[in-house]
């Protein structure tokens, strides 16, 4: 699994998803940055099933985005913090296309307009297929922390929203 890690390492910089600047930019409203912009950039995933890929993937994404909230206060001020939303989309999750893709694509989906966000996208759980997958993988990953939710309008589920489960 360390050489997993280390190419995971490697990917992370060839994406330039080491550059935090990214996930802290004043973005008109939200922006997604893939976890890979090519599929031959996960070719070292190429041994693992679909769904090993995709918990690798949902891994390190999860990962990756809890590191970002923790540095989030060397970034911005206590005040953009409370308007700063970071979580995990998966998209891809059209099964037409699975031989050709043969993985789901995450992305850190960030906006400094949280408030705003969450009212667009209107947020909920469904129980759709596509929402009990990725809950499969994350209660295999033991992410149990995580929720997933879909907007409420989406009639055909394209994408998934995975993010921290709100302290009660």
């Amino acid at each position: 699994m360390g050489n997993i890690q280390d190419k995971f390492k490697t990917l992370i910089k060839k994406e330039k998803l080491n550059d935090f600047s990214i996930y802290f930019n004043e973005y008109e409203s939200y922006e997604e940055i893939p976890l890979f912009s090519r599929y031959k950039n996960i070719s070292f995933l190429s041994g693992f099933s679909f769904n090993e890929k995709n918990k690798l993937l949902i891994r390190q994404g999860v990962e990756l985005i809890g590191y970002i909230r923790e540095v989030s206060s060397d970034y911005l001020s206590e005040s953009e913090l409370e308007d700063y939303f970071i979580c995990l989309s998966i998209t891809d999750l059209d099964f037409h296309d699975y031989k050709e893709v043969n993985c789901l694509s995450p992305h850190i989906y960030v906006s400094r307009r949280k408030k705003w966000l969450l009212s667009s996208l209107d947020l909920s759980q469904k129980n759709s297929i596509e929402e009990n997958l990725i809950k499969e993988y994350l209660y295999s990953l033991n992410l149990n922390s995580n929720d997933v939710y879909v907007t409420k309008k989406s009639v055909n589920i394209n994408r998934v929203y995975i993010f921290d489960r709100p302290a009660e």
